[in-house]
């Protein structure tokens, strides 16, 4: 995230007939429920997007609906998380997987109920931190940080985790991340979404 000062009458046009997108996922397969809503301000439509997906109990996503020329048509700015069924292609999106995944597993703690997605899985966080010796995590959850043993990771594939932590931790707090260390991380995580297959999601924090 960013800010950068600008000359607020640098605009051309201004519009109040805003047309929002909310997004529901039900289900284990988190089948998709599409719903426009207009004439409304952006206070109304969180209102009636948390109504929508029943105070947090279904995952959900929000767009600002955009008509542009000819050839790109309609299209979507997202406000609030993404399509939930398209592979993040940056750590911008995997942060904004995240924010649908994290209000929905946070709502699920509250109401004590297991802390895992509509599928099943349970969500494994990757990302190094001082003072643990496994960059494993799992929020909402007596599990943060984890335990690579209880999580029944292979030991070689623990080990390399912890070793990929030290690496990190050994640069301080002001150097620079060790050469390779983002590239070792990425083979990491996949050895361990792998090794989790059925079990978790890994999402790789350490990538933002």
């Amino acid at each position: 995230m960013r800010g950068e000062p600008v000359d607020e009458a640098d605009t051309a046009w201004e519009s109040c007939d805003a047309r929002y997108r909310v997004f529901v996922y039900t289900g284990p397969e988190a089948a998709v429920k599409a719903i426009d809503i207009v004439d409304a301000s952006l206070h109304e439509v969180m209102d009636s997007t948390r109504a929508l997906a029943d105070n947090d109990r279904n995952m959900w996503s929000l767009a600002l609906v955009m008509d542009a020329a000819e050839p790109r048509g309609r299209g979507l700015v997202w406000l609030s998380g993404m399509d939930y069924h398209r592979a993040p292609a940056s750590a911008f999106e995997w942060r904004l997987r995240a924010e649908m995944q994290d209000r929905y597993l946070s709502a699920r703690g509250r109401r004590h109920e297991a802390v895992m997605l509509p599928n099943g899985l349970r969500v494994v966080r990757m990302f190094p931190e001082w003072g643990v010796t496994w960059p494993l995590w799992e929020s909402f959850t007596d599990n943060y940080p984890m335990d690579a043993a209880a999580l029944g990771l292979s030991d070689s594939l623990a080990a390399e985790l912890a070793a990929w932590n030290d690496r990190w931790q050994d640069g301080g707090l002001e150097g620079p991340l060790p050469v390779g260390w983002h590239d070792e991380g990425w083979a990491l995580y996949g050895l361990l979404q792998a090794e989790l297959d059925g079990i978790a999601e890994v999402r790789p924090d350490f990538g933002r």
